[in-house]
């Protein structure tokens, strides 16, 4: 019963998610792109020649940490290191479109508090595996990955913490909940803290989404509608309102889920424009010119393999089915997580502010410090 009831909830969303993705697609991707193109006369397809770059970007970057491969299962994990390598592990997990280099600043602020510091490129990212079968990102194996490197870095095959933004976040979210799951059942769980800055747990979303689209029912039962129709249609879009505020602003998601490429071509168009604009609202002093080609040089290695490999995390069942195998194996409290928790939630506009701010990384060191306490 529960595994029709999935094929069906996929089904249902892959249908959701593609037509959303087509409007999307259209006024997000084809007009802007087609207007550049013919009104403009630009050169929306023009990339640049990075290819000799990567030998450059490991010498440059040298200065955070030492670079060093993980082979697990027989494949190659690219991955940089500072601090006490002897001392508790702190793993960060960065998100899309990122890899390690997002946490230099992190890792050169906190070297000298005695741990082990280490951030990773993910499967799919950077100097680090890179399969484009989609079935290679599935949830059993990203969360393999992240397990593996605990046990292999650690000292005890336990992290003192991991620290995940993004999808980094949403991976650790679901690590937490399974190393959990471990411990409670009197084994060896490989999580001891950890710390996450703006990624959802999944469940809570879906969970929110659906009470929401319940209460919206709910306030529209024929008795209310009858005596009272404009009042029980506004309450009841009240309701939804979030819910599609929320799917307008997560616009991306649904583009990247379209099939024919779409993703890839929207994400190379500009030479790789979407990496200009995502790091738009950060002080120049902080993402420098120079950091902007590192992130473009590391997506145009292998032959743009990155910018696919990074889309199938949105298109894999990474997205919605991150707790099915806990749910598979009858665990009463899915997505729980029992370990201390530290969750870091700003805006855009408040990144911008924040980042101006002198001691940032004092500040996170705090914070860091006291939660490992």
């Amino acid at each position: 019963m529960y595994t029709h009831l999935t094929r069906i909830k996929k089904h249902f969303e892959y249908v959701v998610s593609i037509t959303f993705g087509a409007f999307f697609g259209v006024f997000y991707v084809g007009i802007p792109l087609l207007k550049d193109w013919f009104i403009k006369r630009e050169d929306v397809w023009r990339l640049e020649d990075r290819s000799d770059a990567i030998p450059k970007l490991n010498a440059q970057t040298s200065i955070y940490g030492n670079h060093k491969t993980l082979i697990i299962n027989g494949k190659t994990f690219h991955y940089v290191e500072a601090g006490n390598v002897h001392g508790p592990l702190i793993l960060f997990l960065h998100g899309f479109p990122e890899f390690w280099y997002s946490w230099r600043y992190q890792l050169d602020g906190l070297k000298d508090m005695n741990h082990h510091l280490v951030a990773i490129d993910m499967r799919g990212f950077g100097g680090s595996y890179k399969p484009r079968d989609l079935e290679e990102y599935n949830p059993d194996h990203l969360l393999a990955d992240i397990r593996s490197f605990i046990q292999e870095l650690s000292p005890n095959g336990r992290a003192a913490c991991v620290v995940g933004h993004d999808w980094g976040g949403i991976i650790a979210w679901a690590a937490a909940a399974q190393s959990w799951e471990c411990d409670h059942a009197d084994q060896s769980g490989y999580m001891e803290r950890l710390v996450i800055l703006n990624a959802p747990h999944t469940l809570v979303i879906s969970n929110n989404f659906t009470q929401k689209f319940l209460n919206a029912f709910y306030v529209l039962n024929l008795k209310h509608l009858i005596k009272h129709p404009r009042q029980a249609i506004r309450q009841s879009w009240e309701h939804v309102l979030p819910c599609f505020n929320q799917i307008f602003m997560s616009f991306y998601l649904f583009i990247f889920r379209l099939p024919f490429s779409i993703g890839e071509k929207w994400l190379m168009s500009r030479d790789l424009g979407i990496i200009d604009h995502c790091v738009g609202s950060i002080p120049a002093e902080h993402i420098t010119p120079d950091d902007v080609e590192i992130y473009k040089a590391t997506y145009s290695s292998d032959n743009y393999a990155s910018v696919t490999c990074s889309l199938n995390y949105y298109r894999s069942e990474a997205m919605t089915g991150m707790y099915d195998g806990q749910r598979a194996r009858g665990i009463k409290q899915v997505g729980f997580i029992g370990i201390p928790t530290l969750v870091i939630w700003v805006s855009s506009l408040l990144i911008s502010l924040l980042i101006k701010l002198k001691g940032k990384i004092i500040l996170l060191s705090n914070r860091v410090r006291k939660i490992l306490r």
